[in-house]
């Protein structure tokens, strides 16, 4: 037996011949703890997250991840899954575990005249839509150019075309899932419709997605974008209009309220980083002239800070995702949905952004509804209200606890006062003893996924997620 050796100590000990066996069964290969290429194998998005593996394995087929899957279960190393590495929790790597590491499945095929695309795990939404934009066609992604399509699928999919095409979930079409007995399934609306249903919103409990078919939509290659910060003393105003404009706007229209500050970011002058601001970003997914209009009263709302509304190319928009939230920052963001966006709510952002610890800190607030849950094949293990609130903690100092504090206090009262639920993208990086996310997340379709858990992995196997347990399963 050998023990593999870290900054922390050991981390686990593992036979020389069970490893020797295992690259010899991959077409990929092994990243042990002694490799050069270990420290970037380990970390992810936040830089919160400081977690040591046992071994990675960069698999590059289904029949890879089998393996590896089969090799967790053999030696009886706790399973992570690696795809695009962008979330709060981490959960893509596990202390003294097997990460199976999905970076080289990267491939993105487009059939423009079909409106179909396939994509494999390891991709990201910049890589897709280099790809499908040519064609000016889109998936539904997450808001940044960096965030995994994987994980932001499986999770839900919320991004800058939400109201006009739905999410990620409600693009997809068919998937290809390796699960927990090693298998190599494939679910559909015709085919395992149960694992269909449960792998749209519950995320990686399942087992390995190792390949994603979506349908497109025409989308860009050029929008109207709107990007207008206002200096914070104007922020009722903003407000105001926002939710004037938003409750009556066209399904094409999706925006998002950002109370904060100007980020230091090109093009936002100098002399403006780091100011109290709150800001409305958005994508108007319809003809541009039309764009222009609808978003007009936003964008006189008062004298602007700056405004960078302008006809733009689509992926621009979640580049500039990826420069507001860089990787290696660290990060907790929490999140509760609401139906109405009162005064009372309102107020409180306004009172919680001001006594926000860390200048970076901001809360958001997204318009929810058009046609999220679109199409006859729309039922799907996620829910939601008609806004979704982040509290978005995001610092680069060592004082960490102010605002972790800060991100769960304002969760709580919002929960205090009538907001429910949770976005799996969005649940922090910490559990506190009174938090339950699994509840928040599936809330009433828990049930029906424990049943589905029990029949696909009834070991719970797959346990680095906000989990569902299949002994809570009435089968």
């Amino acid at each position: 037996m050998s023990a593999q050796k870290h900054p922390l100590g050991t981390v686990a000990e593992l036979d020389e011949q069970d490893i020797e066996t295992f690259a010899w069964r991959l077409n990929g290969e092994l990243v042990l703890p002694d490799s050069d290429e270990y420290e970037g194998a380990r970390t992810v998005w936040n830089g919160l997250v400081n977690k040591y593996p046992a071994i990675v394995a960069r698999v590059e087929n289904a029949a890879d991840v089998a393996v590896a899957v089969r090799f967790a279960q053999d030696i009886g190393l706790e399973l992570a899954i690696r795809g695009g590495a962008h979330h709060q929790t981490g959960s893509a790597v596990a202390n003294q575990g097997l990460v199976v590491d999905l970076s080289k499945m990267d491939d993105v095929q487009v059939d423009a005249g079909a409106k179909v695309a396939r994509v494999e795990p390891g991709t990201h939404a910049e890589d897709v839509l280099i790809e499908t934009q040519e064609h000016g066609l889109a998936i539904p992604t997450g808001s940044a150019g960096d965030v995994g399509i994987s994980g932001s699928t499986l999770g839900g999919g919320i991004g800058w075309i939400r109201r006009k095409h739905g999410l990620g979930i409600d693009a997809l079409r068919s998937v290809e899932i390796v699960t927990a007995d090693g298998a190599v399934r494939t679910a559909s609306p015709k085919q395992n419709e149960d694992l269909f249903w449960a792998v749209r919103g519950g995320g990686g409990n399942f087992g390995v997605v190792t390949n994603f078919e979506f349908e497109l939509y025409e989308v860009g290659p050029m929008v109207q974008t709107l990007g207008v910060f206002y200096p914070y003393e104007v922020v009722d105003d903003v407000m105001d209009t926002f939710q004037q404009v938003m409750s009556g706007a066209p399904e094409e229209l999706t925006t998002i309220l950002l109370s904060g500050h100007v980020p230091n970011l090109p093009p936002m002058p100098d002399e403006l980083a780091g100011t109290d601001a709150v800001a409305i970003l958005g994508c108007y997914a319809g003809d541009i002239e039309e764009g222009k209009e609808v978003t007009a009263p936003l964008r006189e709302i008062g004298e602007p800070l700056i405004d960078m509304s302008d006809v733009m190319p689509y992926k621009a928009l979640h580049d500039l995702g990826t420069q507001m939230y860089p990787w290696g920052r660290k990060y907790t963001h929490r999140s509760v949905y609401v139906d109405e966006f009162t005064e009372g709510i309102r107020n409180f952002i306004v009172e919680q952004t001001e006594a926000a610890p860390t200048p970076m800190a901001a809360i958001a607030v997204w318009p929810l509804g058009g046609n999220i849950g679109h199409g006859p094949d729309a039922a799907y293990a996620w829910d939601h209200k008609q806004y979704m609130i982040t509290i978005e903690g995001n610092w680069e100092d060592f004082q960490n606890q102010p605002t972790l504090d800060w991100a769960a206090e304002t969760e709580r009262t919002l929960r205090r006062n009538g907001a429910e639920g949770t976005y799996s993208g969005f649940t922090g990086v910490e559990q506190r003893s009174w938090e339950s996310w699994t509840e928040q997340v599936y809330a009433d379709n828990y049930d029906r996924l424990a049943k589905v858990k029990s029949e696909y992995d009834p070991e719970n196997v797959f346990q680095q997620n906000i989990n569902v347990d299949p002994e809570d399963s009435n089968v």
